[in-house]
């Protein structure tokens, strides 16, 4: 069993970023268009973004887009959800729950979902969507269904799936299917055009052009939700039921996974870089998960104000907050108020720096850190891993 030690009476930081970027926007996930019961915590959306021009005077890019769709398209499927929810018929609150019990004036009613996916291994049948798109059907025994173009379909069962990258892997029976792999080109060119792929409301095989609006953006789909970095925007039009689906650039090769856009914007749409979750894919078929890599401690962004209490030079840092007895941070030697200034060679202000080198490491890997203790600099090295499946009492 693990136990953690706790700083205790510093100071309590609040304010989270949650949904908010400027002023209040929330996020959906694209690829639940039709859940009866849509929960909070799965929020991250689409609304429609808006289309760059088809074609130039020669129709160059017009025959492009063609081209890119004739290779993607075959590949690009809908994905159909199922699960079995308990539900008052009434249509609200049972007002006679505390009489009778919870379940007295309940049914089950079968809820369904739709998103979109891409065959990246036709042999083997794998198929990437988003997690979210398949969530429920992984907490509730539910079932999903895939449909290719040509109006096949399987039944498909989860390899594994990772909320921290959004992404899911699936396996169907079908052999030889048509199949894009992953692109890993990473010289992507703010402004280049780019073509999403996927099925909207239900209207299936869409197709949508647009540009690379913007690189590496981070969005957070709300204040419990697991924050995604690294995502590619685009203002081609994205809709629930898109997520999961590809985008492309006119050389039809699969740059990213859509995911989400900005609800009541326009022109904000986002995915999820294929060349930063190809590995995590390869990850997910290869063992069923992606094995995070975990240190065993806690973290506070530096305030001012908690700089000033604690002595501190500057807010630059992640506050150490809590170390889990025996984990990795722990047998290392670091303390609740060491201050980490750096990781693998990357420079820390934030938590979120802190966050963005841990997701990308993995059970086994040796993390290099600096740490600052009351105004000392050292050096630590600790070996992260697998997440404990239980982390046990604080003291």
């Amino acid at each position: 069993m693990l136990h953690k030690t706790g700083l205790v009476a510093i100071c309590f930081v609040a304010g989270l970023l949650g949904s908010m970027i400027g002023h209040d926007l929330s996020y959906t996930p694209v690829g639940e268009g039709h859940h009866q019961a849509e929960t909070a915590a799965a929020r991250l959306v689409a609304t429609s973004g808006t289309a760059g021009g088809a074609s130039t005077a020669s129709g160059t890019t017009s025959n492009a887009v063609i081209q890119a769709v004739r290779r993607v398209g075959p590949a690009t499927v809908n994905i159909d959800t199922v699960v079995v929810r308990r539900q008052s018929i009434f249509g609200f609150d049972d007002p006679f729950g505390d009489f009778f019990g919870n379940d007295a004036f309940t049914r089950m009613v079968p809820s369904r979902g739709q998103g979109s996916g891409l065959i990246i291994h036709g042999k083997n049948g794998y198929v990437v969507t988003n997690e979210h798109v398949i969530r429920d059907v992984t907490t509730r025994n539910g079932k999903i269904k895939v449909s290719l173009p040509n109006k096949q379909t399987y039944d498909a069962e989860v390899l594994g799936s990772d909320p921290q990258y959004d992404i899911a892997v699936l396996k169907i029976a079908g052999g030889d299917l048509p199949s894009v792999p992953l692109s890993e080109r990473d010289n992507l060119t703010i402004g280049e055009w780019v073509v999403a792929i996927g099925n909207p409301f239900g209207f299936r095989n869409t197709v949508t052009l647009g540009v690379l609006s913007a690189l590496d953006r981070s969005l957070q789909p709300d204040q419990d939700g697991t924050r995604l970095e690294g995502l590619l925007q685009t203002d081609a039009a994205i809709n629930p039921g898109n997520s999961g689906g590809p985008l492309c650039d006119i050389d039809g090769n699969v740059i990213g996974i859509n995911t989400a856009i900005v609800s009541g914007a326009s022109g904000l749409g986002f995915a999820i870089s294929a060349h930063s979750v190809k590995p995590v894919v390869d990850e997910i078929i290869k063992y069923g998960k992606v094995r995070h890599g975990w240190a065993g401690m806690n973290y506070w962004d530096i305030s001012q104000r908690l700089a000033d209490r604690l002595e501190l030079k500057s807010t630059d840092g992640a506050l150490v907050s809590e170390v889990y007895r025996d984990s990795p941070a722990d047998n290392a030697g670091i303390k609740p108020g060491d201050v980490i200034l750096e990781a693998n060679g990357e420079k820390i202000s934030s938590v979120a720096d802190m966050m963005g080198v841990l997701r990308e490491a993995r059970t086994g890997d040796t993390m290099r850190l600096t740490v600052s203790r009351k105004g000392k600099s050292m050096r630590v090295q600790l070996k992260l891993t697998d997440v404990p499946e239980s982390i046990g009492r604080t003291r």
